[in-house]
């Protein structure tokens, strides 16, 4: 991380359904290529690499059976069981 790291405040929502869970994050302006997302046990590690901006912010999830999306900015993790 260099000297230009912000801190972030995410909003992040959580749905639960009958058939599992949906984690979305709004990370506008963020355009897709400029973040990667990983998901690792019960955490969605979101990197953000920018000209002036690089860092990771970590997403708490219900479980570890999530698959993450990015699409427009939105982050979208599901549960795949």
């Amino acid at each position: 991380m260099d000297a230009t790291q912000q801190q972030h405040d995410l909003h992040v929502s959580r749905t639960d359904h009958d058939d599992g869970w949906t984690v979305a994050a709004d990370l506008h302006p963020l355009a897709d290529d400029e973040v990667t997302v990983e998901c690792i046990d019960e955490t969605a590690v979101v990197a953000i690499d920018t000209p002036t901006l690089r860092t990771e912010i970590d997403v708490d999830l219900p479980d570890s059976s999530g698959t993450a999306t990015l699409h427009n900015g939105v982050l979208v993790v599901e549960s795949s069981s």
